[in-house]
């Protein structure tokens, strides 16, 4: 007869050892346990005794409460879309998997109280992904576009415009600067998840990666992990042409490129909030440049040593996602929750689940409330116009439900 925490969730165990990148023999040291218990407590084959369970609790910042609730998981066959790069390890994909998991159950739970925004998001209508050409991507990316209402020129926040149209997104340090971020369709809610690798130090570069992992949720909604893992360098180039077409549109960017040069790509930098490798690529795609010019700008952009950094990465502030930090701090301000109850339900460890949800370190520990100063706008001048005194924006709505609901 087992003994112990009866109602002990093994995933629970697992989810959070791989999230946090631990074998189980380090984590056996951590807990001052054998390697032989860590294993028989994930595999389900034994309880951990109150004292482990209490260790466990302690070492990882979590509720005991959590550890004894199922982990509310996407159960369907669905991909996750890793973009990485071929070196990556193992571990680090695992990390990135675990936590994508976490962000879903964040969401979940939010939105028993919330309505996120209206999913408003195109997708390739097939799932064949050898079927989908470059003319394809070039109209979902424009479509989506329009859809969204941004017009031709640059988008001024990608994570943030994402959000707005349903997408949840957010930003966490893997530990491996290999490893850009992971994204998925949910069977949990029918709604698209990204995590981002928050490892880089180019705000320029995790742009891309934000428009790359939207490039999978609108081309690869339909394809299976089979077809994932047997195209998988096919659906990576897909998706990297999807974030090109979708950061800079073939007509609008073209007409801004009057002759391609290293300085004059870089001139643009700071209106597309695009990398000059990513013009230069995205100059070759769209045949402004012959394989000569293409090569010569390549040599050029090795020469003056911008491989590993360009100019100008420095002066771009990295985009943060807005959506699931609003939402905790409704439901806080709002007082439909404490911050200790939401934090208990919740439940995550609590540095990661403030890195996810992109609030600021200790925000769940202090509970000390702020004064409140009452500073209100003055009244505007009747002929000025909202857009001429502070300029436009996008905005993330969404609502809190009806208890009836």
């Amino acid at each position: 007869m087992r003994t112990g925490v009866v109602d002990f969730q093994s995933d629970r165990l697992r989810q959070l050892r791989i999230a946090q990148g631990l074998t189980q023999a380090v984590l056996a040291e951590k807990l001052s346990c054998s390697a032989g218990n860590i294993s028989k407590w994930e595999n389900g084959f034994s309880y951990p005794e109150i004292a482990s369970f209490k260790r466990i609790c302690d070492y990882f910042k979590v509720p005991e409460d959590w550890l004894l609730e199922p982990p509310i998981k996407d159960q369907g066959h669905t991909p996750s879309f890793f973009r990485s790069q071929v070196s990556t390890p193992k571990v680090a994909w695992d990390i990135a998997e675990a936590r994508l998991e976490w962000l879903e159950e964040l969401s979940f739970k939010l939105q028993e109280s919330l309505d996120f925004p209206e999913l408003r998001i195109p997708c390739y209508s097939g799932d064949e992904v050898g079927l989908i050409d470059d003319a394809d991507i070039e109209f979902l990316a424009e479509q989506c576009r329009q859809e969204w209402g941004i017009g031709t020129g640059p988008v001024a926040n990608v994570i943030q415009t994402m959000e707005s149209f349903g997408v949840v997104a957010a930003r966490t340090e893997l530990g491996y600067v290999k490893m850009d971020g992971v994204s998925r369709w949910s069977m949990l809610d029918d709604r698209p998840y990204v995590l981002l690798a928050a490892d880089k130090a180019s705000p320029i570069r995790n742009r891309f990666d934000a428009a790359h992992e939207l490039g999978h949720l609108v081309l690869h909604r339909k394809i299976s992990k089979e077809q994932y893992q047997q195209h998988y360098n096919l659906i990576e180039n897909q998706a990297h042409r999807f974030a090109s077409a979708f950061l800079m549109p073939a007509e609008s960017f073209s007409f801004e490129v009057k002759w391609p040069t290293l300085d004059g790509l870089l001139s643009l930098k700071p209106r597309w909030k695009v990398s000059v490798a990513a013009m230069i690529k995205r100059c070759q795609d769209l045949e402004l440049i012959d394989s000569d010019a293409t090569a010569r700008l390549w040599k050029g952009r090795s020469a003056r040593g911008w491989v590993k950094k360009e100019p100008l990465d420095n002066s771009f502030e990295f985009e943060q996602p807005k959506l699931l930090q609003r939402s905790v701090m409704m439901l806080i301000e709002n007082k439909i929750l404490t911050k200790a109850a939401l934090r208990k339900h919740l439940g995550m460890p609590e540095p990661l689940l403030e890195e996810l949800v992109n609030l600021p370190t200790g925000y769940f520990s202090d509970e000390q409330r702020n004064t409140v100063i009452d500073i209100r706008l003055k009244p505007r001048p009747s002929k000025a116009r909202p857009a001429d005194l502070y300029g436009t924006g996008s905005v993330v709505s969404f609502h809190q439900k009806h208890m009836s609901e």
